[in-house]
């Protein structure tokens, strides 16, 4: 451009907009991207044409609203051969993405302040834009065809470049390196160490170019002409991971064995790791482990994350994505084992299944000898798992530290996942959508060891209307499941977020609800409290009882007017209260009004005691300067009413603006000595028969008789036997008889709490006897049993109107009988033990060889048994037998249980001959001439 034109242009009108088409100016290309359409449009508001300089505002490609600008020339021998321009950015500045996008950079998220000002230097050999407002020198530099965009940041610098730079080009870029780099974007470390940073999300160019409506260059547009290297002397593998502290470098140095890139048994000092990166459409894996020191007994942590995606893109939408994130903890001694943890979470974009029931993401997790942190009701929004359940990459994502994310699990004071011997933890989720209205996410969690855990933790949201912007309605809930049998704990909770609210968004919710019950051999075993809001502020709650903000809401309307209310209820063994409250306030300048009303409850019982209160309050304050004093009016009128008992009594108070009065009737309110007669506390124990028992154990054979099988006499087994005692009053003392000294269990003294009674004993004394003599219990296995019972009714320590004492008493003893005691042989045996019973009357005895029998041998004819299975209980035979029987029975022979028919005998007669039966003929002898006579006849 000529000089003449540029001076033609510059003493146009002042109130004419100075317009320049910057590419006419024949300089570098280089301050064209800043202004739409490369045209600068400047609005002068210095009246001043004179030189060759002018300021105004104009419209840049950054932002939407006009910026300062000030522009100088300089001249050779008649054509323009410089420009200067300054501008300062609108607003609070601009990140440097947007200002690279410009020039084709395209840079990930960097932890650096934004650019408040340009200034932009150009001449025909090139150009520099200074970037102001960074944490040091940095811009763009565009000298000899090269190009090259330098960014300090935390831990060094920043370089991108288009092409390849040489040395010298390099050196003159003021960082601490002098070597050639290749094109692609890096981490310039102070040591001179030059480490490529994670390639950026690429973006898509824009085929159809343009500009948008204010004929700025559209940023799709941009390109990413680099490609990414392997620098000179560094692994393939070496990233600079970008975070939101700065970088962390990943593999810093080559690893001296080939194709090696972590060894668990090197440096554990947290600078080596391995990154995974895997792409190959449609599956997309990113990540990182690495070494983390440790605490002792361990000596290193490996761990990090993996960020996968399937059919959606490197985003992860509309297809699945997810995260992985696990660690192993080696042990620095011998005797400790490792530890390992892993989770992973699945999410779909938009689902998976019908609208009715749409599955939006699955997870699953597993750690040995580690211990999960079960979050508490307060802490489910941010617990990590549920998160990843809902988002996967609301913990994870492409520019995420892989090691903020293993340190964000496991350190901090209260890290979720630690190191324990001998404990694992299973977890497993869903993420869901019912009828395209509720969204909510629930997770298992298996804890083992010492103290075993089951919870159900999971969080719901729901919004009316579900689609489009203006919501009437939001509710988001927080619930909680957890059961501890071995400790003897159940948890139920639920919690309202602070993204609920009703009506408008300024009117939000909150408030939580719980129930916990103690049991078994819980400290607090007998105590439960369900609460909704928390409790009565008269009420002395117990430390082990949950903190619940009141259930109410809080509403903002116009910013001068103000509504908030509130409700809560508790029932617990000794108490039931609920109360609630409203209040309006309205502030405009110096006025200030307001209504306040409340109501609150609290009933008692063993002893019975009730305390109510109600108040009503209306006010106006104003406030006016007079000369120089400010002069305040406060009116105000209230009455409150508070009544308690027994025995009644209770207070009444007025205010009218400045005078209050109280008006006291009945009795005064009671003190902190509450006691209850014993008629009352007895109805507070078991049922007498509950209070002590006797129970069998291992070994019981049946107990009582036929008609009452629950009472009576135990029939034992020999081989040993096991009973015990149980009692649901503390015992001060328990003693077995033996043949000596009692054998004698020590409980301790006790107290009688609703009737405020202290240092009391109880004994109990166990006697066993067989056939009328004492059993020596010092032979028997005796075992104490020490149970926490309720300590509102037992306790005499802690505070004495709750009873939060800790103390487990004795309550029983189990008794083992010794074992049986056996022989090592049989032992003398005399003459008597053969000895036989004489049989009258004599026969002949012994038998001479010449005997010969008198019958003849017997022998098994063929369907014995068939006829008797036959002829048993035929209706001939049933007719004969009882005509015999009636003549027995005429001779005063009683023949019992014979007399019955035989049904059975006939269907088994089969199996119970195991053979035929020998038979002889009726009536033969030895000389007769037939071996058998007919079946009929035997």
């Amino acid at each position: 451009m000529h000089e003449s034109d540029l001076r033609k242009a510059l003493e146009s009108e002042a109130t004419d907009p100075f317009t320049l088409p910057l590419r006419e100016l024949g300089l570098a290309d280089g301050v064209g991207q800043l202004f739409p359409g490369g045209t600068l449009r400047l609005i002068r508001d210095d009246g001043n044409t004179g030189g060759l300089r002018t300021q105004g505002r104009a419209q840049l490609a950054l932002g939407s609203e006009p910026a300062p600008v000030r522009a100088e020339f300089s001249c050779t021998d008649g054509e323009v051969t410089g420009v200067v321009l300054a501008v300062e950015l609108p607003g609070s500045g601009v990140h440097i993405g947007e200002i690279a996008r410009l020039y084709g950079y395209e840079l990930p998220e960097l932890a650096v302040p934004k650019v408040t000002a340009l200034t932009f230097r150009g001449d025909s050999g090139g150009f520099t834009l200074a970037l102001v407002g960074l944490a040091g020198d940095g811009g763009i530099l565009d000298r000899d065809g090269s190009q090259v965009l330098v960014v300090p940041a935390p831990g060094g610098h920043v370089l991108a470049t288009l092409d390849d730079l040489t040395a010298r080009q390099v050196a003159a870029l003021g960082v601490p390196i002098s070597v050639a780099l290749p094109a692609g974007l890096w981490l310039a470390l102070p040591d001179g160490t030059v480490v490529p940073v994670s390639a950026p999300r690429p973006v898509t160019p824009n085929d159809s170019g343009g500009t948008d409506g204010l004929g700025r260059p559209k940023a799709a547009a941009a390109r990413v002409p680099y490609a990414q290297h392997a620098y000179p002397g560094l692994s393939p593998r070496t990233r600079a991971v970008p975070t939101a502290d700065g970088f962390v470098v990943l593999n810093p140095q080559r690893p001296t064995g080939p194709g090696v890139t972590f060894i668990p048994n090197g440096p554990l000092d947290g600078e080596h790791g391995i990154e995974i990166v895997y792409e190959k459409s449609p599956l997309t894996v990113k990540g990182a482990l690495q070494v983390q020191p440790a605490q002792s007994p361990y000596r290193a942590v490996v761990g990090g994350l993996l960020i996968f995606a399937f059919g959606g893109g490197t985003t992860g939408k509309r297809g699945l994505y997810g995260m992985g994130t696990g660690a192993v903890v080696f042990p620095r001694e011998s005797g400790t084992q490792a530890s390992f943890f892993a989770f992973a979470s699945l999410g779909a974009e938009p689902g998976l299944g019908i609208p009715a029931f749409r599955l939006t993401g699955i997870a699953a997790g597993f750690g040995w000898n580690s211990h999960l942190r079960t979050p508490g009701l307060g802490e489910l929004t941010t617990f990590p798992f549920l998160k990843a359940l809902k988002d996967p990459s609301s913990i994870g994502g492409d520019n995420t530290n892989p090691v903020q994310i293993l340190n964000t699990l496991t350190g901090g004071s209260t890290p979720w996942i630690t190191p324990r011997q001998g404990e694992l933890w299973v977890a497993g989720g869903l993420a869901f959508t019912i009828g395209e209205l509720i969204d909510g996410s629930a997770m298992a969690v298996l804890q083992t060891g010492a103290d075993l855990t089951v919870g159900l933790l999971g969080t719901a949201g729901t919004s009316f209307p579900k689609s489009g912007d203006k919501k009437i309605a939001r509710i988001d809930l927080g619930l909680q499941l957890v059961i501890k049998p071995n400790s003897g704990e159940l948890t139920v909770g639920t919690s309202l977020n602070p993204s609920s609210f009703v009506l408008d968004e300024n009117c939000k919710l909150r408030g939580g609800v719980g129930l916990k019950i103690w049991y078994g051999d819980h400290p607090n075993s007998g105590d439960f409290v369900f609460s909704a809001g928390g409790y009565h502020e008269s009420y002395h709650t117990p430390e082990h009882y949950p903190s619940l903000p009141r259930i109410g809401f809080d509403w903002s309307l116009g910013g001068k007017v103000t509504v908030s209310g509130n409700a809560y209820f508790a029932l617990t063994p000794r108490a039931a209260m609920a109360g609630g409250g409203l209040d309006v306030r309205y502030q405009s300048g110096i006025i200030k009004a307001w209504c306040t009303a409340k109501v609150d409850a609290l009933i008692e019982w063993k002893p019975f005691y009730f305390d109510v209160g109600m108040s009503l309050s209306i006010g106006v304050e104003g406030s006016v300067k007079v000369w120089f004093v400010r002069i305040t009016v406060r009116i105000e009128v209230g009455v409150s009413l508070r009544v308690w008992g027994p025995p009644t009594g209770g207070e009444a108070r007025v205010k009218v603006w400045f005078v209050s009065f109280s008006i006291n009737f009945g009795s005064p309110v009671r003190g902190s000595d509450k006691t209850l007669d014993w008629p009352g506390t007895r109805a507070m124990l078991p049922e007498p028969g509950a209070r002590a028992r006797l129970r069998p154990g291992d070994g019981l054979i049946t107990e009582g008789t036929p008609d009452n099988p629950h009472r009576g006499d135990w029939l034992v087994e020999a081989s040993g036997f096991t009973f015990g005692t149980d009692t649901q009053v503390p015992l001060s003392r328990i003693e077995l008889a033996t043949a000596g000294a009692d054998v004698v269990f020590q409980g301790s003294e006790f107290g009688v709490h609703p009737m405020r009674v202290t240092g009391l004993s109880a004994r109990q004394r166990v006697q066993v006897k067989l056939e009328g003599e004492t059993v020596d219990l010092a032979r028997w296995k005796a075992t104490a049993q020490y149970t926490a019972l309720p300590p509102q009714l037992w306790d005499d320590h802690g505070d004495p109107e709750h009873g939060s004492g800790q103390r487990r008493h004795l309550t029983g003893v189990t008794l083992t009988s010794p074992g049986p005691v056996y022989g090592h042989s049989t032992g003398y045996i005399g003459e008597s033990t053969f000895a036989f019973d004489p049989m009258h009357p004599q026969g002949k005895a012994p038998l001479s060889a010449t005997d010969v029998p008198l019958v003849p041998a017997p022998t098994r004819p063929g369907g014995v048994v068939g006829r008797i299975a036959a002829g048993v209980d035929t209706a001939t035979t049933r007719t004969a037998r009882t005509r015999l029987h009636t003549l027995m029975g005429a001779l005063g022979l009683d023949t019992e249980g014979a007399k019955s028919d035989l049904p059975g005998y006939a269907q088994g007669v089969t199996s119970y001959f195991t053979a035929a039966p020998l038979l002889v003929p009726a009536g033969a002898t030895r000389a007769a001439s037939t071996p058998s006579a007919p079946e009929g006849d035997h």
